[in-house]
């Protein structure tokens, strides 16, 4: 399986808080089955975080100390960049990394002012020749209440990632009744950790891919852990299905009379 989503790398944003606890996150990934991540730390305009040519130095030097130990995990270069009004006009200037170096690049959008007009965003990102991957969608009290903004991103181009922490109910019953409202619509594309620790937030995917194969498919499960996971990291097309529209069910008679 390949982790699209997870802050492994030690010490470069709010994720890992020592070498100690990435190799950590690292061999409790390699007991959940998974052999890629990306490390996608966080690119904030308000945060020092570590980012561009520093960034990439931390990757290197923490892929060889996988390989020094012995743990059979590769981690990719990556960011999730937060949106802000400015990302689309100052996008070419900015030293981020995009998933694996490919077309897709993981957005987050602002939790206390979410965007009013996403497909919008969606579309200028694409007309930079990124494809959006909006992360943790589940998140948002604005999809939580309304499903719908995710179907018409989708219809925009945008491709969705959900927390396989929220899939099992570890993040909230509201997020993960928001992951099976998504899943049933066909509206996930990919799952990441978004693993920030060893113990709490871990890189946790196997009870999540199980899950997915037993209330869905297995082949829903294999496309939103493995094989549009490894598309992204390949930069190649990813296998989606079409999203199903809500169907509003009509209220019979009585129910109108008696406004139930």
């Amino acid at each position: 399986m390949i982790d699209i989503h997870c802050h492994i790398l030690p010490e470069v944003d709010d994720g890992s808080r020592s070498l100690n606890e990435s190799i950590e996150m690292a061999i409790i990934a390699q007991e959940q089955g998974i052999k890629k991540i990306v490390n996608t730390s966080h690119y904030h305009p308000d945060f020092r975080y570590k980012k561009g040519e520093e960034l990439l130095k931390e990757l290197r030097d923490f892929n060889n100390v996988l390989k020094e130990n012995k743990i059979d995990i590769e981690v990719l270069i990556g960011n999730e960049i937060y949106y802000t009004k400015d990302l689309i006009k100052q996008i070419d200037e900015l030293d981020f990394y995009t998933l694996n170096n490919s077309r897709y690049i993981l957005i987050e959008l602002p939790p206390t002012n979410f965007p009013k007009d996403l497909c919008s965003i969606v579309y200028e990102l694409k007309e930079k020749n990124y494809i959006p991957v909006i992360a943790h969608v589940e998140r948002y009290i604005e999809v939580q209440e309304n499903p719908e903004l995710i179907y018409e991103a989708i219809n925009a181009g945008a491709i969705i990632q959900v927390n396989s922490h929220s899939i099992l109910g570890k993040s909230g019953k509201e997020l993960q009744k928001t992951c099976d409202t998504l899943l049933n619509r066909n509206m996930v594309h990919v799952v990441g950790s978004d693993a920030h620790r060893s113990k709490r937030r871990a890189p946790i995917f196997s009870d999540a891919y199980k899950y997915v194969c037993e209330k869905y498919s297995k082949e829903m499960a294999d496309n939103l852990f493995i094989k549009n996971n490894n598309a992204i990291i390949n930069n190649e097309d990813l296998n989606i299905s079409m999203p199903y529209k809500e169907i509003q069910k009509k209220k019979g008679f009585f129910k109108k009379l008696f406004k139930l």
